[in-house]
């Protein structure tokens, strides 16, 4: 997404010339913006429509950070907040040598300013540059976990046998939950990594309602089982059928702890601790 940065300063170079070109077809469905990836319990950091820029300008700057953002572990959205959000507003500036000034301020809900910071964005390295500065500067503000990083990675794999959605949302709120507890989380699993990797079950029960168990087998590199962190519940009959949005961030950060907790105690008894 960060490529189309050029198209959006021809955009601005154009702006002053007429009519600007029709906006920016949308992406199909990026599940990695979905609202459900800011916890309830945790802050997020809400990012406002750009101001001082045409919309439709506006609309993908904004896109992109927040995509930006949720790379490097931060739980940004442009749609979805709680009462403990923090609020991420940027104005735009075209200068007169075609860059884009951009100016961000990151604000708590009480409107206690936490910090400012301006960009002046001429190319693609540029806004990838700001845009890690501004990650950088937001992640010690909104509130992480108690966990230690541990001197490892974990590699989360294709979670296998939920319906709809549930799979991939699983996988990516899996990566996202270890991401918030700084967990290092690597495409691919060095030998001395972990892989985490999740298997969900759905049963009727007799009396109504699904069992839904979720399984997470954690591995080590070479592919040797360190342990098995198991989940359940009871939701109601077809609740689970097509859409996982609403329970598959809870269900993963509930599973972090313990799948830290096995690799940690894997390494101690390695090492001979």
């Amino acid at each position: 997404m960060i490529h189309r940065l050029v198209s959006v300063l021809l955009l601005l170079a154009l702006a002053g010339c007429g009519q600007l070109p029709q906006p920016f077809a949308k992406d199909e469905a990026n599940l990695a913006k979905a609202p459900f990836l800011i916890p309830p319990a945790t802050e997020g950091v809400l990012v406002w429509p750009m101001v001082g820029v045409p919309d439709d300008i506006a609309d993908l700057i904004t896109e992109m950070t927040v995509d930006a953002l949720q790379k490097r572990g931060v739980a940004a959205s442009s749609d979805a907040s709680n009462r403990q959000s923090l609020m991420l507003t940027t104005s735009g500036d075209r200068q007169p040598d075609g860059a884009l000034k951009i100016t961000w301020r990151l604000s708590r809900p009480s409107g206690e300013v936490v910090g400012t910071r301006e960009d002046s964005i001429a190319s693609d390295a540029r806004f990838e540059q700001a845009v890690t500065q501004v990650a950088r500067w937001i992640v010690p503000n909104a509130r992480r976990t108690d966990i230690d990083e541990p001197p490892f990675s974990v590699t989360v794999y294709e979670v296998a046998g939920a319906p709809g959605n549930g799979n991939d949302l699983l996988r990516r709120a899996m990566a996202f939950a270890l991401k918030r507890a700084e967990v290092e989380v690597a495409d691919f699993p060095p030998p001395d990594g972990f892989v985490v990797q999740g298997t969900v079950t759905i049963t009727p029960k007799e009396l109504g309602g699904d069992l839904v168990a979720v399984s997470w087998s954690v591995l080590d590199g070479r592919g040797r089982e360190v342990g098995v962190i198991d989940q359940s519940n009871t939701v109601p009959s077809g609740y689970l059928d097509k859409d996982w949005g609403p329970v598959a961030s809870p269900i993963a950060k509930e599973a972090v702890p313990g799948i830290v907790t096995l690799i940690e105690r894997h390494l101690e008894v390695a090492a001979g601790g």
